[in-house]
């Protein structure tokens, strides 16, 4: 008598939805610091992965970091650094109600059985490690989400958001909460989440499109030629802001003191190198074969060596790139598909999960590699 086969597995990882308030206001007025508009094709996203050939096996979601856009919600008309756990988890119902095919889409794959939804923290939707946001979440999934604060390891793939391994986005993960004289917790966020609760709500009120520019050193070079008085006023805002939050720290609730200016501009405007960082990932720890990573929002594959690989899933958002290897404006709804094989019916003796990066192409067709 043969070996029992096992139902087929798979995993699917996305990041970097940044989902605010809604496309729309209540008055039908249009949103223009909601970065998200594909409810939509997020629907049909799920519908295919949770019918077909996939209503019978187990499919798990991952959400790896910054679905929802929490620096970016304001209270009230206002944009604040200071979040609380109640601040945060009105933002998050906020933004469901805002979405709401989006989350009936994660209600319906949830409820298909064997489908699960996991969720990794990013730094724009830091709130998330509060319990209350997470209840929330989990009620309007209709099941209780996996949460998991930086990495989630599984059969040896290493899933992160990635903001970790920059000082100015990096959350304090030993005290991400500031309680010193004050009514009720906050969050200590980073320089960075200072920068885009802050600041960049102001600057996107002008030209919305300006975070979603890579690189963005680049980019302020050529709004300051081509785009002069505005690119002068951004450029003279964020200098303020940057010498402001050091000077009084006390105002922006920072605990620890902020690297020398110097090294703030220059984690700012050059990329970490992530291959490097993945590169590392893998040689430190034996038992992880493939990074898959968020936060770039630029779609990525390296090979460190034979069998240890890094996929970054791309966003979901619109990505206008200056590098002239992969210029112009795009949107790519890219994500990293994770096949396991059946018992019995290994590739070569494979017996690890494949890892590929795809793009959704709509109903009319369902999938394309965009990485085989």
């Amino acid at each position: 008598m043969g070996e029992e086969r096992v139902p087929r597995r798979y995993k699917l990882v996305v990041s970097d939805f940044h989902l605010g308030k809604g496309r729309y206001f209540r008055d039908r007025t249009q949103n223009i610091l909601e970065d998200f508009v594909y409810d939509r094709e997020w629907s049909e996203f799920l519908n295919y992965y949770r019918s077909g050939i996939y209503a019978d096996v187990e499919v798990e979601l991952v959400l790896n970091g910054d679905i929802l856009n929490l620096l970016q919600v304001d209270s009230w008309g206002v944009h604040t650094h200071m979040f609380t756990e109640r601040r945060v988890a009105r933002a998050v119902e906020r933004i469901i109600a805002g979405h709401p095919d989006f989350f009936q889409a994660l209600r319906r794959f949830a409820a298909t059985p064997g489908h699960t939804i996991s969720y990794v923290v990013g730094n724009h939707d830091v709130g998330m490690l509060w319990h209350k946001p997470r209840k929330i979440f989990s009620e309007a999934c209709g099941v209780p989400v996996g949460f998991y604060d930086v990495v989630y390891k599984v059969d040896g793939i290493w899933i992160e958001h990635g903001q970790q391994y920059e000082s100015f986005s990096a959350t304090d993960m030993d005290r991400p909460f500031i309680t010193r004289g004050l009514p009720e917790p906050v969050l200590n966020l980073p320089w960075g989440s200072l920068f885009v609760s802050v600041l960049l709500p102001r600057i996107k009120q002008n030209r919305p499109h300006v975070d979603k520019v890579r690189p963005f050193q680049t980019f302020l070079i050529w709004a300051i030629i081509h785009d002069t008085w505005w690119g002068i006023k951004a450029a003279a805002l964020m200098i303020k802001f940057m010498i402001d939050s050091m000077l009084f720290r006390r105002r922006y609730q920072i605990v620890q003191r902020v690297r020398a200016t110097l090294g703030i501009l220059k984690e700012i405007t050059i990329y970490p190198d992530y291959d490097k960082i993945a590169f590392k990932i893998l040689e430190e720890n034996e038992d992880i074969h493939t990074v898959v990573m968020g936060h770039t929002h630029i779609l990525r594959y390296r090979q460190w060596r034979e069998g240890k690989e890094y996929f970054n899933e791309g966003s979901w958002n619109e990505v206008t790139n200056l590098d002239l290897g992969d210029y112009g404006t795009r949107v790519r709804l890219t994500y990293a598909f994770i096949e396991y094989p059946l018992l019995g019916d290994e590739v070569g003796g494979a017996t690890k999960p494949r890892v590929r990066l795809k793009e959704w192409r709509g109903i009319w067709k369902p999938e394309m590699d965009v990485l085989a």
